[in-house]
């Protein structure tokens, strides 16, 4: 219902719980996987278990343990992370977010639409526009010359034919050819050229597009010497409804692409006028782009403002979008159209891409970063009736998720297909405003604020399962303000979370040079907020979390974190961590597997155990690792592998710490990994 980064699978935080709190709790249940997956599927009530998670991020654990019937107390330092799960648990009838479609389109359909409207150049008739195409402009400074700072002329695959749609460079006419890597020849000017070798910015340099001139430079020292780089829109895909109901052979289902005309010129031309002229009276975000890990990027290309990452057609009709939101009197109703906004806005901006030969917009957060578009693409923020990304859009999903919440199903392959298994109709979740009301009658209690200290009683939590931060692989204060600059507006006045101008990350557990904090303030962080994990959790009971990484440093952090909080190791697993389909992870060498991480308080062991012996037992159990894996159909990666290693060496070592001796000397955490590489090379 609302984006959150690296959200685990809530099938992986599922079986993680059933395994943690369910045995002495359900009949027949004799410890093996293959009897917990049945209970996977079924109505299981874990009443009276009581589950936390200090860092709920998007609300995974949460969720997950509310369905199995288990009181939760969730936290997490950000406000949009409070926010998004708060309404994840609240209950809305989905009829009153349908009425509200209905009075939007009736009190600002025609007024958002115009802007969104162009010809189609199969019939003439007015079409819906579904993405507008910009590129950004370069100046050399040797020539003066403009520069479209295109990095291909490949505009999409052809959605009904085997060829392409490409660009021609010398008129910009949009046009079909059959391959856009070979020669092909514009249909207008008769250029000739291959679409996908024309280029004129690589990388973080851009060339000018004076063949005799040739210069090279860096966008970041044009961008510095002449400000942000301007958008000039190009082409536009479109969806037109006559040539759908007339079954059009040149237009696949009605929709097309088409380069920009005067109509289209005219039309954003009227949008940036009325935006100058209504800007002051729309809720538009002023708020200042701290420098960060991610954000320099943006700065670095002259983004000062958030509001500088969108249009002004954006700003324009994002504004009345929200402005009418505000004025609805349902608090309830109004915070959930406030999360589809929110939600919309990840891809109503100038930083989304297209993906061009699957034909569909790619939001800002594509990968964990701010990532600025040389070519951006600018969605329908109201309504379409094909793509991606309109406000109305957000407003199904959350509508659809909300549905679900009351009638939740699962879809189980029983060896022959995948059947729907349907659960009894949830009661709305009650949450609490302190752990006296949820022993009382309450579901779940949520917090905004550090881990480090919470305000519940000794030994009163059965499990803890969290998703903490993976040292500085997200950051995730940095990201989140792109969404908390607009709920500010909204929402500062109802909840003090809200009132900082930006996300607080004083307390933030996280590896980031900007904001001062490196391995020991990582380690200092992660500490405090296992060992209140620690205190509050009961004797019998066990601490589970993900983690995974590239670096040693980071799991040897992590490993005299769980120590230093009183814990060790009692168990690892591998489980892929994200979906197959995750853009982070696709055709990228991505860590796919996270390693679970089981825990138990430290208990005073005084035998001793060498080195040598534990690192032949960690390279017995990876060995064991990858073949089942492998005989699962998986094919971890050599990263995946070292996951695994320095997985199991956080097991062992910490099994038997402070007694892994090294020629009679015990050896610290730090120094045992930098020993494991070896075993890489033996798997």
């Amino acid at each position: 219902m609302h984006k959150w980064w690296a959200r685990r699978l809530g099938s992986v935080f599922r079986s993680i719980l059933l395994y943690s709190v369910a045995e002495d709790k359900l009949q027949g249940w004799d410890g093996r996987p293959s009897s917990l997956w049945k209970l996977y599927s079924e109505n299981v009530d874990l009443g009276g278990k009581v589950v936390l998670d200090p860092m709920m991020g998007g609300g995974t654990t949460v969720i997950e343990a509310l369905r199995l019937g288990c009181k939760v107390i969730g936290g997490d330092i950000n406000p949009v992370s409070w926010f998004i799960v708060k309404k994840q648990i609240e209950d809305i009838d989905p009829e009153l977010l349908r009425d509200s479609l209905v009075k939007l389109e009736k009190d600002l359909g025609p007024e958002l639409r115009q802007y969104y409207q162009t010809s189609c150049p199969e019939c003439g008739e007015t079409a819906e526009a579904i993405y507008y195409f910009h590129y950004k402009v370069g100046l050399c400074s040797k020539c003066a010359k403009v520069t479209p700072l295109m990095r291909s002329f490949f505009l999409a695959k052809s959605p009904n034919s085997e060829g392409d749609y490409v660009i021609c460079p010398q008129c910009w006419n949009v046009f079909e050819t059959k391959n856009a890597r070979k020669m092909s020849k514009c249909t207008k000017c008769d250029n000739k050229f291959i679409p996908t070798d024309v280029s004129f910015s690589k990388g973080r340099r851009f060339t000018c597009i004076d063949h005799k001139c040739g210069n090279s430079e860096k966008i970041v020292d044009s961008v510095r010497d002449s400000g942000k780089f301007r958008e000039q829109m190009y082409a536009i895909e479109f969806y037109c409804k006559h040539c759908d109901n007339s079954g059009s052979k040149r237009l696949a289902k009605g929709r097309g692409y088409k380069a920009s005309d005067d109509r289209d010129r005219i039309v954003l031309e009227e949008a940036c006028k009325e935006y100058q002229k209504e800007s002051q009276k729309l809720p538009i975000p002023d708020t200042l782009i701290p420098l960060g890990v991610e954000t320099k990027r943006a700065l670095n290309h002259g983004y000062k403002k958030f509001s500088d990452m969108f249009s002004p057609r954006q700003l324009l009709n994002l504004g009345k979008i929200y402005r009418w939101i505000m004025q609805i009197e349902d608090r309830n109703l109004k915070e959930f159209l406030l999360l589809a906004f929110s939600n919309s806005l990840k891809y109503n901006n100038m930083f989304a891409k297209y993906n061009a030969t699957r034909g569909f917009i790619t939001d800002i957060f594509r990968t964990h970063s701010y990532s600025p578009s040389m070519s951006p693409v600018e969605a329908n923020c109201y309504y379409t009736s094909k793509g991606r990304g309109s406000f109305t859009a957000f407003v199904n999903l959350v509508i659809e998720g909300k549905e679900y919440c009351r009638l939740p199903f699962e879809r189980v392959h029983d060896g022959e297909s995948m059947k729907k298994i349907q659960f009894p109709r949830q009661k709305p979740r009650k949450i609490a405003e302190n752990y006296q009301e949820l022993m009382k009658d309450a579901d779940v209690l949520l917090r905004c604020g550090s881990s480090e200290s919470i305000d519940v009683p000794n030994e009163v939590v059965d499990v803890v399962v969290t998703d903490p931060p993976y040292y500085g692989n997200v950051m995730y204060s940095e990201l989140s303000n792109f969404f908390y600059v607009w709920l500010r507006i909204a929402l500062k006045d109802r909840y003090d979370i809200f009132e900082d101008e930006l996300v607080p990350h004083e307390k933030e557990v996280i590896e980031n040079r900007y904001q001062g904090k490196g391995k020991e303030e990582f380690i200092d962080g992660l500490t405090r907020v296992f060992t209140e994990s620690n205190r509050i959790l009961s004797k019998e009971g066990i601490m589970v979390f993900t983690f995974h990484h590239k670096r040693k440093e980071a799991w040897g952090a992590l490993l005299r974190t769980v120590l230093d909080s009183g814990f060790y190791i009692v168990k690892t697993y591998p489980v892929r961590s994200e979906m197959k389909a995750s853009t982070h992870l696709h055709d990228l060498d991505n860590i796919v597997y996270d390693m679970i991480l089981v825990c138990r308080e430290k208990e005073v062991d005084g035998s001793s155990k060498s080195w040598k012996s534990i690192k032949s037992s960690i390279h017995r159990s990876v060995q064991k690792m990858i073949t089942q894996l492998k005989n699962e159909g998986e094919s971890p990666t050599q990263a995946d592998t070292f996951t695994m290693i320095l997985g199991k060496t956080l097991e062992l070592y910490s099994k038997h710490h402070p007694q892994v001796m090294v020629n009679g000397e015990p050896i610290d955490p730090e120094h045992a990994l930098e020993t494991i590489d070896e075993l890489l090379g033996g798997l």
